[in-house]
């Protein structure tokens, strides 16, 4: 029977199942990635499959297929995906666009021969040094509060540079960067089998409540459908 979606009715949210690979910049899920509400992230998103198809909305407009990529801050909304699909997120700041459009149509939907190809999607010159001692600065804070002056201050930089600096290099808020930090945290927290207020609190989110709404923003998913995936960390 042919896949149908009807946006007038309620479908349950779908749990994601797999194997998340996670590691310092890129995230790859190999299994199912069940549905998702419209929503936009500061990753990359490619969607590799070898057998079924994609159906996703991408600006209102449904579309399906086995090789997507999602650029930085797209809306997009996955309405059906494949049960052993490749999802993988890949930061901004280390990929090269350039290649991953050449490569798409290349790109094996399994992760572990992926693996192989990460390299060559990576961003080919290096970050400014104060963007960099800022980066630094912001890891050695977290979980904590990351005050903006001292940020600047590890950079060499006015709090007004380096909010100028973080939008031109790495095409995100200061806040924006901070919070997507943050969420990495929890996921790797709770995958480690943590409960989700306890990643909550270990990634600097004020209460689980909190967590709920930047995964809802970022990803147009509920926390407990995270409940499937198994973690290995590189």
């Amino acid at each position: 029977m042919a896949w149908i979606y009807n946006p007038t009715m309620s479908y349950p949210a779908l749990p994601w199942n797999g194997t998340l690979l996670l590691d310092a910049h890129v995230a790859v899920l190999h299994g199912h990635a069940g549905d998702s509400a419209a929503h936009a992230h500061y990753a990359h998103q490619l969607l590799l499959s070898e057998t079924a198809a994609w159906h996703i909305e991408i600006d209102g407009v449904r579309q399906q297929g086995q090789r997507f990529w999602l650029p930085s801050f797209q809306p997009h909304t996955i309405l059906s995906a494949p049960a052993d699909g490749c999802t993988v997120f890949l930061e901004p700041v280390h990929a090269d666009p350039a290649q991953i459009q050449q490569h798409l149509h290349a790109l094996p939907g399994n992760a572990l021969e992926l693996q192989d190809w990460l390299p060559r999607l990576s961003r080919p010159q290096p970050l400014d040094r104060r963007v960099q001692a800022a980066l630094t600065r912001i890891a050695q804070h977290l979980p904590g509060p990351v005050p903006a002056a001292d940020i600047a201050e590890a950079a060499h930089l006015s709090t007004s540079q380096l909010h100028r600096r973080f939008q031109s290099e790495l095409a995100v808020t200061l806040r924006g960067w901070v919070r997507w930090q943050r969420l990495r945290r929890a996921l790797m927290h709770h995958l480690r089998g943590h409960t989700l207020t306890d990643s909550a609190h270990a990634a600097g989110f004020a209460d689980l409540a909190h967590l709920s709404r930047s995964l809802r923003r970022m990803f147009g998913i509920g926390a407990a459908q995270l409940q499937g995936l198994q973690l290995h960390a590189a």
